[in-house]
């Protein structure tokens, strides 16, 4: 790692540690196979230039295909194809095949000081992550966005600030070991709590604090308890350099008997038709035509390379699910998972006073309220049809999350985007059908790794194009199809053509056989 890197990682571990546990632990090194646990996998590919291993956020691309290090590219190379090229799907797909690279390492806008990363936007200090935008100083984390720093084994979150081994935070300042957390401050090992501050051990809580094993203590009594635990659990850091997740230290054993909960009803109003007149107009912005059916008759193919929410039964028999392949959540004990609904009455349960006087018994507690889920149902919702993660969101289909966004549908998550169908971690965008990866698209249709770009078609690794297909490594360009720049008549009029031979295709299969993960393949 490059000294200058290592040294400001260092610097922001030291300072990291002295808020979070009121001292210096030691060398950050020592301390990456503990907070890096919760990294997602990742691909690595070699350099058809020079043989170097190159990193991929994620294994979605074809193995016999071409890859660069974003270094090692040149962007808006010419691929210098026919016109009758351009207008052929099947002559098109087989020039590309031969020309386009895949570009792993890729550092995007203004980012600085990077290393051993993958999908990062103008942030700087950053080391072993993946999908960070606008952050800095990230070690081993991923998917971290909107101002977040100083994060060590963080991931899936925005806002965050002096942040270890959490996943799945919103504006949360100063924390260890929690999860599934929004709008909060001061928590350690914490469980699904949002509006909250000062809180240890803790589970479905809203708008507290000063709690320990959610039990409410006195401010002062807090703080004198809250710094045994911290000496203790930091005590035993420095020592062993590791200390077991949140998830390990509470029993996976059903409780008995079962605490007795009224879970409050969904009283959401189901409106399907609003959902499939979404979906249409953004359908017809993007193929030029109205679609052949309703979101239903496309939702193989829209949720084809998503993340797939996994039905399970709560303990209270219940369906509830869990996020597939998604770090932490995917490892949820069975026997404490329960409904979003159900998680919120078993946080008026708590520990007793006797409990909370020390780690060993407060962990010896855990049985009596910790309690897990994978489902939020928080902020402002409404007419959200089978979305396990809404939050702020109306008018949604399906998909895992959609957080702060409308109209959206079958998406991995949609994040501050609205008309956004079939994606794959979609940022404040617009109008957007199968794109992946990629903030700040309009109208735009499977576009992966992508960052301000309009009516644009099939794109990889791609900054400010305007009415574009097709093109891999390009900058700043309009009208071009293939990496090859066209006048504005030749370039409409092989749009349409090429639109028009998908939209039938999707008329009579209701799938797009290509994706922009697959025409790059080299035929054998």
């Amino acid at each position: 790692m490059d000294a200058e890197l290592e040294r400001h990682l260092q610097k922001g571990w030291d300072s990291t540690c002295k808020i979070v546990f009121g001292q210096e632990l030691g060398k950050v090194e020592d301390f990456r196979p503990w907070f890096s646990k919760y990294l997602p996998k990742t691909a690595r590919r070699k350099s058809c230039l020079s043989g170097k291993e190159v990193l991929l956020a994620a294994d979605n691309y074809p193995k016999q295909a071409r890859f660069l290090s974003s270094e090692e590219l040149a962007f808006n190379k010419d691929y210098s194809l026919s016109i009758n090229q351009v207008k052929d799907i099947d002559s098109l797909l087989a020039a590309l095949a031969e020309k386009c690279e895949y570009t792993g390492n890729k550092c995007l806008g203004t980012s600085a000081n990077v290393s051993q990363s993958d999908l990062i936007l103008d942030s700087q200090q950053i080391w072993n992550s993946t999908n960070i935008e606008s952050s800095m100083c990230c070690d081993s984390s991923f998917m971290m966005r909107k101002g977040s720093k100083y994060c060590f084994g963080a991931g899936w979150s925005a806002m965050t600030e002096f942040t270890m081994r959490s996943v799945a935070l919103l504006n949360i300042k100063r924390c260890v070991e929690v999860h599934w957390s929004a709008h909060g401050s001061d928590c350690y090992f914490s469980f699904n709590c949002f509006g909250c501050h000062d809180l240890m051990f803790s589970f479905g809580q809203r708008n507290k604090g000063h709690m320990i094993g959610n039990l409410a203590l006195p401010k002062e009594k807090y703080a004198a308890l809250k710094k045994k635990l911290v000496g203790e659990i930091a005590g035993e850091l420095a020592a062993k350099r590791t200390f077991p997740s949140l998830l390990e230290l509470m029993p996976n054993a059903m409780p008995s008997p079962l605490p007795k909960i009224s879970p409050a009803p969904d009283k959401d109003i189901k409106d399907m038709g609003k959902i499939d007149k979404d979906f249409a107009s953004t359908y017809k912005v993007i193929f030029k035509r109205a679609p052949a059916a309703g979101i239903k008759g496309f939702q193989e193919w829209l949720e084809r390379g998503t993340i797939a929410a996994v039905k399970a039964t709560s303990i209270f028999g219940t369906v509830t699910c869990y996020p597939d392949n998604m770090p932490l959540y995917s490892n949820l004990p069975e026997k404490r998972l329960v409904s979003s609904r159900e998680s919120i009455e078993l946080a008026k349960l708590g520990m007793a006073n006797e409990d909370v006087q020390s780690l060993a018994a407060v962990v010896k507690g855990l049985g009596k309220v910790a309690y897990v889920t994978a489902e939020i149902w928080e902020g402002e919702c409404s007419n959200v049809n089978g979305t396990p993660l809404a939050f702020n969101t109306h008018n949604t289909y399906r998909g895992y999350e959609s957080t702060y966004s409308e109209h959206t549908g079958c998406n991995s998550l949609a994040l501050h985007s609205k008309y956004a169908y079939g994606c794959g971690r979609i940022i404040e965008s617009e109008f957007c059908i199968k794109c992946s990866n990629s903030q700040y698209l309009v109208r735009c249709l499977e576009m992966d790794s992508c960052d301000k770009c309009a009516d644009s078609y099939f794109c990889h690794n791609c900054e400010g194009l305007s009415d574009c297909m097709f093109c891999f490594n390009m900058k700043g360009a309009r009208y071009c199809i293939g990496n090859t720049q066209l006048s504005k008549e030749e370039y409409l009029k092989a749009r349409d053509l090429l639109l028009k031979k998908m939209a039938d295709e999707l008329d009579k299969t209701r799938r797009l056989e290509m994706s922009i993960y697959s025409i790059g393949a080299l035929k054998k």
